[in-house]
Formats: C-alpha cells, sequence, structure tokens
C-alpha cells in the first residue's frame, strides 16, 4: 500500500461518517399548512380553509414530501387517479370540529348531502376523530358515517354514477 491511498481510506471514512451524521431523519407527521399560501395537490386551488382539508405523506424514490389537499374528496380523488407511482405513507384529516390533525384510518366520516352541508370542492364530506361528532352532523343533515375504508369505496361509486366512467384503476389495461 502506498503512503497515497493510506490517507485515502481513512478520509473516505472520515467523510462517509460525516455524511451519516448530517442526513435528515424520514419526514414523519402532518404538514404545516399555511392557509391562503398552500395549494390543493388535486385541483390547484389555495388551500383557504382548514376544517375540510387533509394530506398525504408520500415517497418517492427513498423522499418523502407531503401533499395537501383543500377537501377530503380531493385527496380520495387524487389517490384513485394513481399519484403518478408515488408510495402513501400516512393519510392525515383534520378533524372538523376542533380543526387538529387525525390519522385517517382512525378517523370518522360524515359524508353528507354537499347541497346541504358546503365543502371547499363540495364532496360534502367531514372528518371527525370522535364517530359520534359525525353521528351528530348526520342526524341534523342525513347522509353516512363511514370508516376510511367505506369511504374510499363510496367515493369512487359517487364519482362514477356522476361521470358515468370508472376510475383509471378500472380503465382498460389500468
Amino acid at each position: 500500500m502506498t503512503r497515497r491511498s493510506t490517507c485515502f481510506v481513512p478520509g473516505t471514512l472520515a467523510l462517509a461518517a460525516l455524511a451519516a451524521g448530517c442526513a435528515k431523519p424520514p419526514l414523519e407527521g402532518p404538514p404545516e399548512l399555511r392557509l391562503g399560501r398552500s395549494e390543493c395537490a388535486e385541483c390547484n386551488m389555495l388551500v383557504s380553509e382548514d376544517r375540510c382539508s387533509s394530506a398525504l405523506l408520500i415517497e418517492d424514490r427513498g423522499r418523502r414530501d407531503h401533499l395537501i389537499y383543500d377537501d377530503v374528496g380531493c385527496m380520495l380523488d387524487d389517490e384513485r387517479d394513481g399519484l403518478g407511482g408515488r408510495t402513501v405513507v400516512r393519510r392525515y384529516v383534520h378533524d372538523h370540529g376542533t380543526r387538529a390533525w387525525l390519522d385517517a384510518s382512525s378517523a370518522a366520516f360524515a359524508v353528507t348531502d354537499p347541497k346541504k352541508v358546503m365543502t371547499p370542492m363540495g364532496s360534502g364530506i367531514l372528518a371527525f376523530e370522535r364517530r359520534d361528532d359525525a353521528q351528530r352532523v348526520i342526524d341534523e343533515h342525513g347522509g353516512e358515517v363511514l370508516n376510511y375504508d367505506a369511504l374510499i369505496e363510496a367515493r369512487r361509486a359517487a364519482m362514477e354514477a356522476r361521470t358515468g366512467a370508472p376510475g383509471p384503476e378500472h380503465a382498460e389495461g389500468g
């Protein structure tokens, strides 16, 4: 081994250790929502109201980022459309009453008549941490309370009924 190669090995190891120490931990948790500045990833509208907003934590080629939505319906539609190959790590929704971020998998959703309960993009979907809060909205305005898995199917069926066509996951070759 020459003198030059002996110096190279420790230097390389030091750079590798430094790079590993500077690496950021993967992005976790809900995004910081900036009302009037955050843009909906589906419809491109500025998010001006937080009670109906939602977000996806996605991963694309090892890099994590948030996609923010002004309406739960936009998030459902964007994910149904495929997200361009990005992987969903976690889904977040705002509790309509407390405005706190919730994991969508544990939320209760009041699916109402969009003509009776206005949401930014007209989905009529409101999220709540507690099922009885969602039920109170349904008791007043009609509709049904669903968990997230049932909400996905209900939104798919509603969009198919509205457009008369299946979503991309049902298209020929897709």
